[in-house]
């Protein structure tokens, strides 16, 4: 009998490069395991300041909004793209799509015990050094943040 360590993966998906070979490396894994595949993608908050006010040339409130509502569609298009690739590709592979908001790093965290996931894939960007330091890295938080096994993709 077959009895899959890893039955039920997540890969945690931005349509960055990274986190497209990441989802190729989860998939082949998902089947290989006859297991299930889900794709989440989280929406990260609004990281544009806004300042009220003509003496600050604040963003209007309208144009704000219809930033952060292009935002979320470049989102939902991505996992869209990354949902029919996979289901065509593999087309025995359980697939789920996930869109959701919030911080990244805690959202991928929240899910995988959520959904009780056996692992969490995330792609790597690569910062190093400064860069790294200063910005951090989503898939190093879900390391510090996660009690699942996590395979970091390079």
């Amino acid at each position: 009998m077959f009895d899959p360590v890893f039955s039920r993966l997540m890969i945690a998906y931005d349509g960055s490069e990274p986190s497209k070979h990441a989802l190729e490396i989860a998939a082949k894994m998902a089947t290989m395991f006859r297991g299930e595949l889900i794709i989440l993608t989280v929406v990260p908050p609004e990281t544009i300041p806004v300042i009220p006010g003509d003496a600050y040339s604040g963003v209007p409130v309208q144009s704000h909004y219809d930033f952060l509502d292009h935002v979320a569609e470049l989102y939902k298009k991505a996992l869209d793209e990354a949902e029919k690739q996979i289901k065509g590709l593999y087309p025995d592979l359980k697939v789920e799509a996930v869109m959701t908001e919030g911080r990244p790093s805690k959202v991928i965290a929240d899910e995988a015990e959520n959904r009780k996931v056996d692992l969490i894939v995330v792609g790597n960007r690569g910062l190093g050094g400064i860069s790294g330091w200063i910005l951090g890295s989503t898939s190093r938080r879900v390391v510090d943040l996660c009690t699942k096994p996590i395979l970091v993709v390079k």
